[in-house]
């Protein structure tokens, strides 16, 4: 058994360090910096480091002005606290962006504090202070409040059922009549039939869809008899047509829409649908939170799509079967090790898609108790990656299959005159100030710039890449 935590929050709290206020802050609740917006958004810089999130003063150190105040764990989901009253708990969920913290104090008078320590707690909302300084030490000015961004997605729902409208029975019986026509979704349908009448609007239990939640499911629903209906299976179909199509409320997919759709038709987003919005490939022994939808990532074939929106959404990330993370840098070899479950049933695989890109970086900084394990192409863009994310995650990344011998057994990528002198250039540098482990591949590269790609080395990796990672598991 890992000794690791079994789970991490992600999303509202990426980019964050926690600031250390427990004189001020009751038990369950923490304070963390507010993470500044970047001036650019260049996620593949080749060898530098993207702009720092974290505000610091001229030495580096924290110097947060304002802090936002989140729960410290979470043991339920969507589980309103009970010291507020049904009529105050409409009037937090009818919080449509963010409410001043005098209107917050104005409606809840000697209990705000108190009150909105629950709703953090409880992850529905998050409270943004200023930081004072005092002679004693630091005071906490409240400034405003808001809701978290699973509970924006969630909160029409709930402020459904506290209001009684729409009717519950009236709403699934629509559904099920939209349904009735998709032969593909014959076992949702006898799921949804067999609610009992006069139930709150809520999922079925069993539904593929992974939620509880009755309009994301709902959307998801209709989204995947839309696409059923148009062929989807065979027509590339684009998630606008499918959207303005589907949902009757908006015509924008969030994270919670996409992974519930994908978990109905058992395809990747990206794979069902066509998109320009980015998606982080995985697959291992994982389970993903987001928001209302829970997705697997160990069963979900031939791997599971995480939506780069969904790292903005207050997440859990259940990692007690991982023991370590594995990035590999191209397509194709992702989803050859994806058909090995001697690699994922212990390891989590994730497409690096070449320069880790910012969403995949927060991603991947959650995991500071597991080992991160990188294989790349056996040129100096392959090594450049993995100094790359060394310097972003600021950890150690293990190289794994990558080494000189691999790399002069050959065959060598077909380049010209000019990559090839970009090579020399770049692997000259990185034996010199690269990672220690891969200096000696590209002081053999740099001569000559020549590359070795991923693919040409299958038959020499696969077979032992289970056991070359053991030997890096703790």
């Amino acid at each position: 058994m890992n000794a690791h935590q079994p789970d991490f929050l992600f999303g509202e709290s990426a980019g964050r360090i926690e600031v250390p206020l427990p004189s001020l802050l009751p038990p369950g609740v923490k304070a963390f910096t507010v993470p500044k917006p970047r001036a650019d958004d260049d996620d593949e810089l080749e060898l530098g480091v993207p702009s720092d999130r974290v505000p610091r003063d001229r030495k580096g150190r924290v110097n947060p002005r304002q802090v936002d105040l989140l729960p410290s764990s979470r043991s339920s989901y969507f589980s309103l606290p009970a010291t507020l009253d049904r009529r105050d708990l409409i009037w937090v969920l009818n919080t449509k962006v963010e409410r001043r913290w005098t209107g917050i104090a104005t409606r809840f008078q000697d209990s705000a504090w108190r009150f909105t320590m629950d709703l953090i707690r409880a992850g529905v909302a998050v409270v943004r202070c200023k930081v004072v300084a005092t002679k004693a030490g630091f005071d906490l000015q409240p400034q405003h409040f808001r809701l978290t961004a699973a509970w924006q997605a969630a909160r029409l729902d709930y402020l459904n059922e506290l209001t009684g409208r729409p009717d519950p029975d009236t709403a699934r019986e629509e559904l099920l009549d939209l349904m009735k026509k998709v032969l593909s979704l014959a076992d949702e349908c006898v799921l949804l039939a067999r609610v009992e009448q006069g139930s709150p609007l809520r999922a079925p239990a069993g539904t593929r869809a992974g939620t509880k939640v009755w309009s994301v499911y709902e959307d998801a629903i209709r989204a995947a008899c839309y696409w059923y209906l148009h062929d989807g299976p065979s027509v590339e179909l684009t998630a606008k047509d499918i959207a303005s199509h589907a949902f009757r409320d908006s015509k924008r997919w969030t994270p919670e829409r996409e992974a519930a759709f994908a978990n109905i038709v058992g395809k990747s987003f990206t794979e069902a649908v066509k998109i320009s919005d980015v998606e982080i490939l995985m697959r291992g022994p994982l389970l993903w939170h987001v928001g209302s939808v829970v997705a697997d990532a160990h069963t979900s074939e031939p791997w599971i799509g995480l939506p780069a929106g969904g790292l903005g959404l207050l997440g859990t990330v259940d990692t007690a079967g991982v023991r370590g993370v594995l990035v590999i840098e191209n397509k194709d070899a992702f989803e050859q090790v994806c058909q090995r479950t001697d690699v994922y049933d212990r390891w989590l695989c994730v497409w690096g898609k070449g320069y880790a890109s910012r969403p995949l970086v927060a991603f991947l900084s959650g995991f500071t108790e597991l080992p991160i394990a990188a294989w790349c192409d056996l040129d100096a863009d392959g090594i450049g990656i993995i100094n790359n994310l060394i310097v972003r995650l600021g950890r150690h990344v293990e190289p794994v299959c990558m080494d000189v011998d691999l790399w002069r057994a050959g065959p060598y990528r077909r380049q010209t005159s000019s990559e090839l002198e970009r090579g020399r250039a770049r692997a000259a540098v990185l034996a010199a100030d690269g990672p220690s482990e891969l200096r000696a591949l590209a002081e053999a590269i740099a001569p000559s710039g020549e590359g070795r790609e991923q693919e040409s080395m299958y038959d020499e990796v696969l077979p032992t890449l289970a056991n070359l990672l053991r030997k890096h598991e703790r």
